[in-house]
C-alpha cells in the first residue's frame, strides 16, 4: 500500500497541465502540508511555476523505517531532474 502511495505522490508531481502551442504558462505557487502525530503521517509539497514554464519545487514524507524522504526537483524544456534525500533517525513531530 505504502508502495502504491509513493507511485501516486510521484504521478502528481510528475503531472503537468497541458497547454495550447500558442499559450503563455501562468505562473503559480502550491504547497500543502499533513501533520498528524498520532498516526506519524507527515508529507506535503510546495511548488511554484514561471511564466517560461519552469517548474521548481519539493516534496517530503515521513516513512515508516523513521527516514524523511525529501524529493527537490526541477521540471522544463530539459525534463524534470529530481534530487532525492534522506534523513536518518527523522524526528518530525519534535520542536
Amino acid at each position: 500500500m505504502f508502495n502504491l502511495w509513493v507511485v501516486c505522490l510521484l504521478g502528481c508531481a510528475l503531472a503537468a497541465p497541458q497547454q495550447r502551442a500558442d499559450e503563455a504558462p501562468a505562473p503559480y505557487d502550491f504547497k500543502y502540508k499533513v501533520e498528524n502525530p498520532p498516526t506519524n503521517t507527515f508529507f506535503g509539497q510546495n511548488e511554484v511555476g514561471d511564466v517560461t514554464g519552469r517548474v521548481t519545487g519539493s516534496y517530503y514524507v515521513y516513512l515508516p523505517d523513521g527516514r524523511l524522504m525529501t524529493v527537490e526537483y526541477i521540471s522544463d524544456q530539459n525534463g524534470y531532474v529530481p534530487r532525492i534525500s534522506y534523513q536518518q533517525n527523522a524526528r518530525p513531530f519534535q520542536g
